[in-house]
């Protein structure tokens, strides 16, 4: 059986893998294909811009938080619902834990999948020279299928003209597309760029029709033919027997799609609230309440009593409660800003300051350091971090010693009492340790 899928990669990050994979996946759904739409690495806010753009929900292709064959299982299973893979890669396409290998890295994702990947460059400033980047990635990345180049910040037609021929003649690579220094895009802050619940839904529609122009898309389609083996299937949901409550808003929306799947797979029916609108779970089972930008709405979080309180009475009535990141910033006593001071939902006696510098980025190993509901003290779990705060003041213990997986610097992390979990670490439910496994029992 036959599909198609792409990954597009660079020699760096901020070249435009995020637009053009944006741009693909709503031009093949104008095409009438059912786009199936994956981020390589732990990233959430792409996911969402992808989500969007191809209408179906997206999923990430982590090879440091799933092994090969649950990276596998993962992308034969979306696939099989749909007609198209527009996959997203992270940073540059070797990058990621190893020199020698590129464990870690977009290219270990397309290696072990066997993808067809697009390399889109930023050729702004040079000209021939940049067949020397697209050489360099060849020689190292022998065993991945690179289909062709776009380039971008192209200057003009004579510049254009230059880095195609340099890229041609010397590694006989097509240039399937040449996009000038256009403005459309979508603004960054600190953990990346704006979250698509802060996007209008027209912007999609004007991305592709202003950057389509400049990609050959028949040329694309022809390249990207993917020999397919259909998965077995896997068992049907169950009928849900308890409710999992996800806070979700402009302010706390950074989740995998796959813990959300998860969770339906282990009984749970998944309901929604917003500590931005003051809404409050009724009758949950467990609460998850991921990552975001709760800083940006302080102010507003603060102001919402009903929520802050019934999130307390949830904790202190033992209801399993698992918050990350955002979501711990969300259970602490407050989170400070400059000089001003927001009150939060005060589950943990922790105070949380926000830093104009980032405070931690990148995979860690996760060690329990005493016990909990949700682990022993040795046990241990993957995940990542990358935040711009940091805890201020603390009467609570830390729960985890977090070593990051590069460097190996060592910060602790996590609060816990009775069944609820805060830290900064983010994770992955289909890992091999699950940090659920106490309350799937």
């Amino acid at each position: 059986m036959n599909k198609k899928a792409i990954l597009i990669a660079s020699d760096k990050s901020k070249s435009g893998k995020s637009t053009l994979a944006m741009v693909l996946a709503r031009l093949f759904w104008r095409q009438n294909y059912k786009v199936i739409p994956f981020k390589c690495g732990p990233d959430y806010i792409d996911t969402l811009h992808l989500r969007r753009a191809a209408k179906q929900n997206a999923f990430n292709l982590d090879p440091v938080l799933l092994d090969s064959d649950q990276l596998k299982s993962c992308f034969t299973q979306q696939l099989s619902q749909g007609d198209v893979a527009v996959v997203e890669g992270a940073m540059g396409l070797l990058d990621g834990l190893d020199c020698k290998t590129f464990a870690g890295s977009t290219y270990e994702v397309a290696k072990i999948l066997n993808l067809p990947v697009l390399l889109i460059l930023d050729v702004a400033a040079a000209s021939f020279s940049v067949a020397a980047r697209v050489k360099g990635i060849l020689a190292l990345a022998q065993d991945v299928n690179i289909i062709g180049v776009i380039l971008n910040q192209v200057g003009s037609t004579i510049h254009a003209n230059l880095v195609r021929q340099a890229i041609e003649y010397h590694t006989g690579l097509e240039i399937l597309g040449e996009i000038p220094k256009l403005k459309l895009g979508i603004k960054s802050r600190h953990l990346g760029i704006k979250t698509a619940l802060e996007v209008e839904d027209n912007f999609y529609e004007q991305l592709v029709d202003t950057y389509s122009k400049y990609l050959q898309l028949s040329r694309i389609t022809a390249k990207i033919n993917y020999p397919f083996k259909p998965p077995v299937l896997p068992r049907p949901k169950p009928k849900p027997i308890k409710t999992a409550y996800i806070a979700y808003d402009q302010a706390f929306n950074f989740y995998y799609q796959d813990n959300l799947d998860f969770l339906q797979t282990k009984g749970f029916e998944l309901k929604f609230f917003s500590p931005l609108h003051d809404e409050v779970p009724k009758d949950p089972d467990f609460i998850y309440i991921g990552g975001g930008y709760p800083e940006l709405f302080a102010a507003t979080l603060s102001q919402n009593v009903q929520t802050r309180q019934a999130v307390f009475n949830f904790s202190r009535q033992g209801v399993p409660i698992l918050a990350e990141c955002g979501g711990m910033m969300y259970l602490s006593e407050g989170i400070l800003q400059g000089d001003k001071f927001y009150p939060m939902c005060q589950v943990f006696k922790v105070q949380v300051e926000m830093t104009a510098r980032r405070k931690s980025l990148g995979y860690v190993q996760a060690k329990g350091l005493i016990k909990t509901f949700y682990f022993e003290p040795g046990q241990e779990f993957l995940g990542h971090r990358f935040h711009y705060s940091q805890i201020k003041e603390t009467e609570e213990p830390f729960v985890f010693a977090t070593q990051k997986l590069t460097s190996k610097e060592v910060l602790p992390d996590g609060f816990a009492r009775a069944k609820t979990l805060a830290c900064y670490t983010h994770f992955h439910f289909l890992s091999s340790q699950n940090i659920l496994e106490k309350i799937l029992t």
